[in-house]
């Protein structure tokens, strides 16, 4: 099962480099007609197949969201079959190998597997992979439950594309001890009221990363919640003991702009101080 499914992705990988590598050509293809707002075109089609068949590549079998991110890569396949056309059959063949579990139609059952996939994007909420899979869990729940308030399609939306190794949407930096550190990437996501900013600097073997949440239009002092430094796998939190407590400032935050200063001592579950100077703030979202 598993040499099937690299397989399936290496094939999959071929046909989106073949749609998106010639930049200055119109695509070919047997491209769908009919209802606009329905249909995919074969770049959305293409885009999507991308995006699920990663997800569904490290997806073990016995995950509780596989029957659902399988069914969703099968629903991928066709719409490119259907967009872009198959000349050759290898998209079909795809589709055809495939053996996926029915996804359960029950509503709680739904519930209870976007719980499990939430649980596992908020533990690690830059993978891309669990990002589509809480996705295609939330998607689920939608066909299985409704959705009459909208909020689960305001998370699917505030998700966005899943891709944290390009986005990035201003300024995000602070000095940790003498180290500047600049969070090259970087993110500011709207959801349900709670702004979410990840930011993060992998290169020449660094692992630093940063987390915290606004409520949305909240400024003033110390109006930061959750926040987190991670710097090489070592886990620091704001440090409240009265000598130069951690604290921060929000100057802006409305009309998609976030403006402000953060610093002071940070500590790791060990009790390891860190001391934080010039930390900025100022993203778009």
């Amino acid at each position: 099962m598993k040499s099937l499914k690299i397989a399936s992705i290496f094939i999959v990988s071929l046909f989106v480099f073949t749609f998106v590598s010639c930049d200055d050509e119109p695509l070919e293809g047997d491209f769908a007609t009919g209802n606009e707002e329905t249909e995919l075109t074969c770049v959305e089609a293409t885009q999507n197949l991308s995006e699920i068949s990663q997800t569904y590549a490290t997806t073990p079998t016995d995950d509780a969201n596989y029957a659902v991110i399988c069914n969703a890569y099968a629903e991928a396949l066709q719409d490119m079959i259907d967009s872009c056309g198959d000349n050759t059959g290898a998209i079909q063949t795809l589709l055809d190998s495939l053996n996926c579990p029915v996804a359960n139609n029950n509503c709680e059952t739904a519930q209870t597997a976007t719980d499990a996939a939430e649980s596992a994007y908020n533990a690690d909420n830059t993978n891309t992979s669990l990002c589509n899979a809480y996705k295609a869990a939330l998607q689920n729940e939608i066909a299985q439950c409704g959705d009459a308030d909208g909020s689960l399609q305001s998370i699917i939306d505030g998700l966005g594309d899943c891709n944290f190794n390009s986005s990035s949407s201003g300024d995000l930096s602070v000095t940790a001890g003498t180290l500047n550190i600049d969070f090259i990437t970087n993110s500011a996501d709207l959801s349900s009221g709670v702004i979410t900013v990840n930011g993060s600097n992998l290169e020449n073997g660094a692992n630093y990363l940063i987390y915290f949440e606004l409520a949305e239009n909240a400024t003033g002092v110390d109006v930061m919640q959750n926040f987190k430094l991670t710097l090489n796998n070592g886990e620091y939190f704001p440090n409240t003991d009265g000598f130069d407590d951690f604290t921060n400032t929000i100057t802006v935050n409305s009309g998609g702009v976030i403006q402000g200063s953060f610093g002071g001592i940070v500590s790791r579950t060990d009790g390891a101080d860190l001391s934080l100077s010039q930390g900025v703030v100022d993203l778009t979202y």
